[in-house]
């Protein structure tokens, strides 16, 4: 009639499965998104270069400096979250927390 339902453990662990959490970050060093950056603004310096280049425009120095220091700043940027994260600038750094929430969700 009015009484509660036992739940099953299995049941609440499948319904907490597919939550997502938005309040959390992924973990990734905010330099790494410097770092990002900084190679696709290089990337495209580059091509620009090679246009104006081909094309003998008188910017293409220019453009080729800024290229070249685009590069720059993004291996200084890899290099430093490297060097303080411990590991690779793209994985990410989980706290305890959201570990102990991956292993208890997914790794059941």
């Amino acid at each position: 009639m009015g009484g509660r339902r036992l739940v099953h453990p299995e049941e609440v662990m499948m319904a907490t499965t597919h939550v997502v959490h938005h309040h959390e970050s992924h973990g990734n060093h905010p330099m790494s998104v410097v770092a990002f950056c900084a190679t696709l603004a290089g990337i495209a310096c580059a091509g620009m270069w090679l246009v104006a280049l081909a094309t003998g425009h008188g910017a293409s120095m220019i453009v080729g400096i800024a290229a070249l220091l685009f590069f720059a700043v993004a291996v200084i940027a890899f290099r430093l979250v490297t060097v303080h994260a411990k590991h690779g600038p793209m994985q990410p750094e989980n706290t305890e927390i959201e570990t102990r929430r991956y292993l208890d969700e997914y790794r059941v």
